[in-house]
C-alpha cells in the first residue's frame, strides 16, 4: 500500500491538455511573487495568500514547487498546482512529475468564490496525507499527495492578479474564519403553535413545500453553502427537540452531507454526533428517487457505526424537501417530507452537539430549532390487517355495481 493516497496517478501522467496548457502559458508570462520556503515542510504548516483579482483576470495559479523548481521551467516538479479560471468559474488542482501532468481535479461541494475586480484570501495546509485548500474563509476541497511533501522548497504565484501577500505559520486548526464564514445563531422556528393548540405538524410541512414549491419563492434569497449554524445554550437538542431544515434539491446533484458536530473546524476531524449524506449518483438501472444514504458517526479518531444503504426517498433533483431530525429518548429520527427515513442510535448525547454543518448540491432556505413537536411514527400494520385492507378495496368496486 502506497504511503501517498495520491500516489497511484503517476501511471496516469500526460501531456497537459489545450486549454492548460493556454493557461499555463499565459500565466509564466505574469509572474507576480516567489516565495522560498524557510520552515521545515511538517503537518501544520500553512500558508496564506491574499491579493487583488485585476478586473480583466482570465487565470491565476498557485504553484508549490520542489527543490528543482526554483525557477520557471517546464520540467520541473510541481507538488500541487492550483489554478483558478474565472471564464469557467472553477478552480483545478493537479501535480506534475518529470514534465508531465496527472489527472486533474476540479469538482468541490463549494460554489465558486472569486471575483474580478475584488480581494481573494486563500488558506493552504499542509497534513500528513493531503492538503486543504480554503477560499474566503471556507473549505475548498482536499488535495492528496501524489508525492512526498518533505519535498517542498518554494511557491509561486502568477497570473492576473496584483498585490500579492505570503504569510506561513502552523495552525493548530483550520480553516481560519473570515467574518462573514463565522457560524450563525439557529433561531427556534416560529412555525410552532402555541401551549394548548393542537395543530398537526405534517400540514406545516405540507404546506412549506405547497410554498417552496411556487414559482414565486424560487427567486427567494437562501443561506449561503456551507452552512454553519452554532446551537445556543437555550437552543441545545435534547430529547424532544428536533431540527427543522427546508431547501431544494439542484437539478444535477451528486450528495449534499448534514452533520451534527462539536467544534466548527475541519481539521483536526471533530467529534461527530450523527452524519447523514444521500448520493444521487446512480446507474441507468436504479429508479428516479433511490439515493445511496450514508450516515455515520466520528468518535476517538475513527468513523464508527457506518451505514450504507440505497433507499426511496422523495429527494429528487429539482424538488423541495422538509428534513426533521428529531431527537428520541436514544436515537435520531429522520423524516423527509412527513416520512420517517430511519433511526440512527445516539454514539453521543445530542447536548453536547454545539454546531450543525450543511453542504453539498442544494439551496438552503431555513434551518431553525424545534421543540415539544411530536411527529407521529407510521402506524405498523399486521399482516392480518393488510390482508383485511386489500379485501376491502377488491370488495368495494363490486358493491358499487
Amino acid at each position: 500500500m502506497s504511503v501517498y493516497p495520491g500516489a497511484c496517478t503517476v501511471a496516469l501522467r500526460r501531456v497537459m491538455d489545450a486549454m492548460s496548457l493556454f493557461y499555463e502559458k499565459r500565466s509564466e508570462a505574469h509572474r507576480r511573487k516567489h516565495f522560498k520556503v524557510i520552515q521545515c515542510p511538517r503537518p501544520g504548516l500553512c500558508f496564506v495568500f491574499h491579493g487583488m483579482i485585476l478586473m480583466a483576470c482570465e487565470h491565476f495559479v498557485i504553484d508549490f514547487l520542489t527543490k528543482q523548481g526554483s525557477e520557471i521551467c517546464e520540467e520541473c516538479d510541481v507538488l500541487l498546482q492550483i489554478g483558478s479560471r474565472l471564464p469557467q468559474n472553477y478552480i483545478t488542482r493537479n501535480s506534475r512529475l518529470k514534465g508531465k501532468w496527472g489527472p486533474e481535479e476540479n469538482s468541490s461541494y463549494l460554489t465558486f468564490q472569486l471575483n474580478r475586480g475584488k480581494s481573494f484570501w486563500m488558506q493552504i495546509l499542509l497534513t500528513e496525507e493531503c492538503f486543504f485548500i480554503s477560499v474566503n474563509g471556507y473549505h475548498f476541497a482536499k488535495y492528496f499527495h501524489r508525492m512526498p511533501y518533505r519535498w517542498l522548497e518554494a511557491v509561486d504565484v502568477l497570473g492576473d492578479v496584483s498585490d500579492i501577500v505570503i504569510d506561513t505559520y502552523y495552525v493548530s486548526e483550520y480553516p481560519i474564519r473570515l467574518t462573514h464564514s463565522l457560524p450563525r445563531p439557529i433561531p427556534h422556528s416560529n412555525k410552532l403553535p402555541r401551549d394548548g393548540e393542537n395543530v398537526e405538524t405534517e400540514w406545516m410541512v405540507l404546506s412549506s413545500l405547497a410554498k417552496m414549491s411556487s414559482k414565486k419563492f424560487l427567486y427567494q434569497p437562501s443561506l449561503p453553502l456551507p452552512f454553519y449554524g452554532k446551537l445556543l445554550k437555550e437552543n441545545f437538542l435534547i430529547e424532544g427537540s428536533s431540527l427543522r431544515i427546508e431547501g431544494r434539491v439542484r437539478l444535477m446533484p451528486q450528495r449534499f452531507s448534514i452533520a451534527f458536530q462539536k467544534g466548527q473546524e475541519i481539521w483536526p476531524q471533530p467529534t461527530v454526533s450523527f452524519y447523514f449524506s444521500p448520493c444521487f449518483l446512480r446507474s441507468r438501472h436504479d429508479k428516479i428517487g433511490t439515493a445511496i444514504i450514508t450516515r455515520r458517526a466520528y468518535l476517538n479518531g475513527d468513523w464508527v457505526n457506518c451505514t450504507v444503504s440505497r433507499l426511496n426517498t422523495s429527494l429528487r433533483p429539482g424538488g423541495a424537501f422538509v428534513i426533521v431530525i428529531a431527537c428520541r429518548d436514544s436515537y435520531y429520527e429522520l423524516f423527509v417530507n412527513n416520512r420517517s427515513l430511519f433511526h440512527f442510535k445516539y454514539q453521543m448525547r445530542p447536548e453536547c452537539v454545539d454546531i450543525v454543518n450543511i453542504r453539498g448540491d442544494i439551496k438552503l432556505w431555513e434551518v431553525a430549532i424545534q421543540g415539544n413537536t411530536t411527529y407521529k411514527k407510521p402506524k405498523v400494520r399486521s399482516a392480518m390487517e393488510r390482508a383485511i385492507s386489500a379485501w376491502k378495496r377488491a370488495e368495494i368496486p363490486q358493491l358499487q355495481i
